[in-house]
């Protein structure tokens, strides 16, 4: 699965990535350059838990904890913990 970094919440470290309808939340577990704009790729749409991220645009990879897929706009705030 492909997709762009749209949103990060830096103090909980959750970030939304935009795929091709929707969002799929992580959380960083091993680095911290992720920058929104940033292309990323992993493994498939459906996994959750741990995950290694390929970041495109950094030339990096990252371990990562996924939370969610398939999520809508409207329900970001909530995903990424923000109040």
């Amino acid at each position: 699965m492909k997709g762009v970094v749209h949103y990060i919440n830096q103090q909980r470290g959750m970030v939304a990535v935009f795929t091709e309808q929707d969002y799929s939340i992580f959380e960083i577990i091993s680095g911290d350059n992720v920058e929104v704009g940033d292309s990323v790729s992993w493994r498939d749409d459906t996994a959750l838990g741990g995950e290694m991220l390929t970041n495109h645009t950094q030339g990096e990879r990252y371990e990562v904890y996924f939370q969610n897929h398939h999520i809508h706009q409207s329900q970001l705030g909530q995903q990424l913990l923000i109040r």
